[in-house]
């Protein structure tokens, strides 16, 4: 079995939203996807697919190089459509018409049908995706994306309130008054500027 070797925080409460965040820089610490690899591994990672299904992506890798290089690169593109309808959720703002389009395409890289698959002495009923190409693999983020939007504002998508930081995530703080991507991190740091702010005041005072 392969062995996973990226690392990606989980702050987002949602497939979708966490690839948005890989986009932030280096030393924000989100993980960055820089190649198929990388983007079987967070996928993994995220539980959007299986252990068996991540060996298979990345052996595919191996032989059809060309073509999930493509597939990743239109991971890429999708994921900056993520990161425009997280803005707008974030703001308030209507969706464009033009990003949907682009997620209801990728919703059709999954399509299949549900399948009778073996299971031990007996059968489950599954979902198999009639593709065979590497954008299948894209299918799970184009549904946590069309979930986003099908909810709205009632997706309670936030951008963290560090104004140096780009990292998004899903409210679901029992007052819905979470405001930083962690409090470890940013929620910290602001702290820590605030309360050095006040005490320059009274210094200066």
């Amino acid at each position: 079995m392969a062995v996973i070797r990226r690392s990606f925080i989980k702050i987002g409460g949602d497939l979708a939203i966490d690839l948005a965040n890989t986009s932030a820089p280096e030393e924000a610490g989100a993980g960055r996807l820089e190649s198929w690899r990388d983007l079987v591994d967070f996928l993994e990672l995220r539980d959007a697919v299986t252990r068996e299904e991540g060996a298979a992506l990345r052996a595919l890798g191996e032989r059809e190089a060309h073509a999930c290089a493509a597939a990743f690169d239109r991971a890429l593109e999708l994921r900056g459509t993520v990161r425009a309808i997280l803005e707008a959720l974030a703001a308030r703002h209507s969706l464009q018409a033009g990003w949907v389009t682009v997620v209801n395409q990728a919703l059709g890289w999954g399509t299949g049908a549900s399948r009778l698959v073996r299971q031990g002495r007996g059968w489950r009923l599954a979902f198999a995706s009639t593709l065979t190409e590497p954008l299948r693999a894209l299918a799970p983020i184009a549904r946590s994306a069309a979930d986003l939007i099908a909810q709205g504002r009632g997706a309670l998508v936030r951008k963290c309130a560090n104004p140096r930081c780009i990292l998004y995530f899903r409210d679901t703080s029992r007052t819905r008054r979470r405001r930083w991507c962690s409090m470890a991190v940013c929620g910290n740091r602001m702290k820590v500027a605030a309360h050095t702010r006040r005490h320059g005041r009274r210094r200066s005072g």
